[in-house]
């Protein structure tokens, strides 16, 4: 394959839907139709509605309406882009939320977001393993190719997954055990011509290893068509994608934070501000690569590898040691058509500056694009 046929648009949170989590189909096609990638992975859609996340805007798939939105968007686009894979990421927030519904696989507080997370019970953990089965029906029935399951980040997926997050003492107290009944059900449901890809983080700051994702994935081997290997969770979330700290454009816009008075963000800024930020890891090129290689190297499922990548010479490289793709987040923002730039000889490495007000400004009602982009 061409080097341009294994670039994949990762997930992106557009903010393209309204209150009701139904989609803005004339935005999003517009969207879509241009970016170059002849695979693309929708923003994260929540699968119920105490999964929606804090974002007012984010898209769902739990109802008719939402559905039909969906089936009208992925007709326009498969007429336009005959050639296009097309998969919706479904996720469930779980404790990653404003919204006063959080729930997790145990009652442990995200220190991000710092509000009574309740635990849910094996009843409710069955329902959510329903509510994505459904998700994906409702998915397919709209004519995408497949879905991702959304298990990084800190997500309700993750929270099982890490040690940190489940110390339960049911059955699910087996940490990927929540994971692969989801898989299951969905293959299930869908049948085996539907894609299912997952992402997942390797590790994060809290106790979760590159070992035990290992092992977690041995267990779905088989069942999942690929995974695209990320890293960390919403705690430290500057630590999945990395790079510049806006922390002015934070502090002012984020509503876990703008609702405090001027003075206690100033005293904040200077006292503790500082600290918090050492806790980042600077951002590097490729820096989930010696980690996805590890992986590629012991499980038997495509690997896709996500985080850093920049360069062309850096994708022939990564394709060379095995990696079977790479998936671009920020990058396809700021330029839409590097994958035909690629094609024409015109792309070498990317524009983005990492400067992350695309990622902060997803925290707003603003639509996303790039920040640095003149025209």
């Amino acid at each position: 394959m061409a080097i341009s046929d294994k670039i994949i648009r990762s997930a992106t949170l557009e903010n393209m839907a309204d209150e009701n989590g139904i989609i803005n189909v004339a935005k999003l096609f517009d969207l879509y139709k241009n970016i170059s990638a002849k695979t693309i992975i929708t923003g994260f859609v929540y699968v119920s509605e105490n999964g929606h996340a804090m974002q007012e805007l984010q898209a769902g798939i739990v109802n008719d309406e939402q559905e039909f939105a969906w089936k009208e968007l992925v007709s326009k686009l498969k007429n336009e882009r005959k050639d296009l894979t097309f998969l919706m990421q479904i996720a469930h927030t779980g404790r990653q939320t404003t919204r006063g519904n959080a729930v997790g696989a145990s009652s442990v507080k995200c220190s991000y977001f710092r509000n009574k997370v309740k635990t849910l019970s094996k009843e409710e953990v069955e329902e959510i393993i329903d509510n994505f089965k459904e998700a994906a029906i409702r998915a397919q029935r709209a004519g995408f190719d497949g879905v991702q399951i959304h298990a990084a980040h800190g997500y309700l997926i993750h929270q099982f997954l890490s040690p940190y997050t489940n110390n339960r003492k049911d059955k699910y107290a087996n940490e990927s055990l929540f994971l692969q009944e989801i898989v299951n059900s969905v293959r299930s449901a869908c049948g085996e011509d539907f894609k299912i890809w997952l992402k997942i983080s390797y590790a994060d700051d809290r106790g979760l290893t590159l070992d035990k994702t290992i092992k977690y994935l041995k267990t779905i081997e088989g069942r999942v068509d690929a995974v695209e290997i990320s890293y960390g969770t919403m705690e430290y979330a500057l630590n999945i994608i990395r790079g510049n700290c806006p922390a002015d454009n934070v502090l002012d816009i984020n509503p876990l934070f703008n609702k405090y008075p001027k003075w206690v963000l100033a005293l904040w800024k200077i006292f503790f501000a500082p600290s918090y930020i050492k806790k980042f890891k600077p951002f590097t090129y490729n820096y989930n690569y010696d980690a996805a290689l590890k992986i590629k190297k012991e499980i038997k499922i495509p690997v896709f590898l996500i985080g850093g990548i920049r360069k062309l010479e850096d994708m022939e490289n990564i394709f060379k040691s095995g990696i079977d793709g790479v998936c671009l987040c920020r990058p396809f923002i700021c330029e839409p058509d590097l994958v035909e730039k690629i094609n024409e000889g015109l792309w070498k490495k990317s524009k983005c500056t990492n400067c992350n007000l695309c990622t902060v400004y997803c925290d707003t009602k603003n639509s996303i694009k790039c920040y640095q982009r003149k025209n």
